[in-house]
């Protein structure tokens, strides 16, 4: 796990603080994420390793309890991150500030996604949440 957290603090620039509102998950091999939930969304938090493997365990955990969104952070280059989750552009939205919102689509499922600037972390990144349908 310190391994995953020192690749974690590197590439974010930012220094991992757990969460007390998730519940850490943590698999040698893939990594760490931190998973929480509202009452009907499951939240992938901080997150270190195989992306894609922590957004696949989340849409397992929210379809056994009937949800249909997820959510999650991001707070790398969110173009590089929609092209890594395979989310077309179809509408980008003035979010004010000289930010912008983009709505997407998945093209794995074809749902609908969103990516909201919401802030600005210690590190001077923004930070935009991401939501979308499984």
């Amino acid at each position: 796990m310190e391994e995953w957290i020192k690749l974690y603090e590197k590439k974010t620039k930012t220094k991992f603080e757990p969460n007390p509102r998730g519940t850490i998950m943590f698999y040698p091999e893939r990594g760490f994420a931190e998973i929480g939930s509202t009452k009907d969304m499951i939240i992938i938090g901080q997150l270190s390793g195989d992306a894609k493997f922590w957004k696949q365990t989340a849409e397992i955990m929210a379809k056994e309890r009937g949800f249909t969104h997820l959510g999650t952070w991001c707070i790398r280059n969110i173009k590089a991150y929609m092209k890594f989750f395979g989310a077309e552009i179809e509408r980008i939205e003035d979010a004010g500030e000289g930010y912008e919102r983009y709505h997407c689509r998945l093209k794995d499922t074809g749902k609908p996604a969103l990516f909201s600037p919401t802030a600005i972390n210690s590190a001077g990144n923004v930070v935009y949440m991401v939501t979308w349908q499984i």
